[in-house]
């Protein structure tokens, strides 16, 4: 207190001395004098830091902004309950965009862009302060995981979820190279949604191309099979070699019909004629045609009944597979259709911009703010130190 009043006391003699007011100078040096260690501490010196960094060493950083939507397959209309508990308000945003997003913020994309774009420069450019570049004061921090923690400082993406509207948003320390890193980020995204695509395409499709694929193989092997048979039996078609047996054997029949026929009448007229034995010899030959043609036709073995009954069985299983062919081909026009129609569209709305000027840091708001938190938490330690010493003097 006696070293207090002693500098109160020079200051006002020093200003007396050069003619100015002395109270004004000892208010101000009985202000400062009243403040404890604890408000310089948790006030003073991190408000004098934020100050030397914002207004002096913070580097200026210009931002690139890309807006896109990703558009997919229309789903199905949204539940009453589901409408309800605020689904309808995410009903413009797909599962795919979610995915997108995730491959922005995700290490492939941190490894193409350092492959492709040389990452690693454009977030070291000597313009950069020491704590927003990269490596910046970690300089022995040059691997991988740092560099993608540095890449998630300078990009983000978010999404409105009533327009399903995505903005991507780039920080650099130069315009060109903000609008570099947001031009490449567009061409991943579209070159996943493409990749999506394909896959989608290619696992609907698979199933109905396997099926058509089995079918023509085993068109191909009955079709094998029935050329093998028609070389074994000698004949291009068996259904046409039949017919004529099957002729021959209803001539010999209406032949033999019409010879009983005669005999009964020559018998009836006539029974003692001589042509009694004449058409009795005919009718025995006409009935051994006929049994050898039955046998031909009916019998066992190479009979026309054997080797049409296994050609018609191969016909009717390439009658069969032809049509189950068709069908397939049917199905698998119907899933390249459905394909088409469920593809996933990224469609760009806003292009990369190229800065003007830099929109970061915020160096006044930036500054106020750690000012006030600095204040509020002094003032919460006060009041809580006041209370402890309260209740310790009750």
């Amino acid at each position: 207190m006696v070293d207090l009043v002693r500098r109160v006391l020079a200051v006002r003699d020093a200003a007396v001395i050069g003619g100015a007011a002395p109270r004004h100078a000892v208010r101000a040096l009985a202000f400062f004098g009243s403040l404890n260690i604890w408000f310089w501490a948790i006030v003073g010196v991190p408000t004098l830091i934020a100050g030397v960094y914002y207004f002096g060493i913070a580097s200026d950083l210009y931002v690139s902004e890309a807006k896109f939507v990703v558009r997919g397959p229309t789903k199905g209309p949204v539940s009453a309950l589901s409408a309800m508990l605020g689904g309808a308000a995410d009903s413009a945003v797909s599962e795919d965009t979610y995915a997108v997003h995730d491959y922005l913020m995700s290490r492939d994309v941190v490894r193409r862009l350092d492959r492709a774009d040389d990452l690693r420069a454009l977030l070291g450019r000597p313009e950069g302060d020491l704590l927003t570049r990269f490596p910046g004061v970690w300089y022995w921090r040059k691997d991988f995981e740092a560099l993608y923690d540095a890449y998630s400082r300078f990009v983000s993406v978010d999404i409105d979820s009533t327009s399903g509207v995505s903005t991507l948003r780039v920080e650099a320390f130069r315009p060109a190279d903000a609008r570099r890193i947001a031009v490449a980020l567009l061409s991943f995204s579209e070159q996943l949604v493409n990749a999506l695509n394909a896959r989608a395409r290619h696992d609907s499709l698979a199933i109905f191309q396997r099926e058509v694929d089995s079918t023509e193989q085993r068109i191909a092997k009955i079709q094998s099979q029935l050329t093998a048979y028609r070389v074994k039996q000698k004949m291009l078609d068996p259904k046409s070699a039949a017919i004529g047996p099957l002729e021959l054997l209803a001539q010999l029949n209406a032949q033999l019909t019409s010879s009983k026929a005669r005999l009964a009448e020559i018998i009836r007229n006539s029974p003692r004629s001589p042509q009694i034995r004449l058409v009795r010899t005919r009718i025995a030959s006409l009935e051994r045609l006929v049994t050898e043609e039955h046998s031909k036709i009916t019998g066992e073995g190479d009979s026309v009944a054997t080797a049409l009954g296994e050609y018609e069985r191969l016909d009717v299983q390439r009658l069969l597979a032809e049509k189950q062919l068709a069908s397939a081909f049917t199905s698998l026009e119907g899933a390249r259709l459905q394909a088409q129609r469920q593809q996933i569209y990224l469609e760009t709305i806003a292009q990369p911009n190229l800065a003007d000027y830099p929109l970061y840091p915020k160096r006044f708001v930036s500054f106020l703010t750690v000012v006030v938190t600095c204040l509020l938490a002094y003032g919460i330690a006060w009041l809580l130190i006041a209370s402890v010493r309260e209740h310790a003097a009750a």
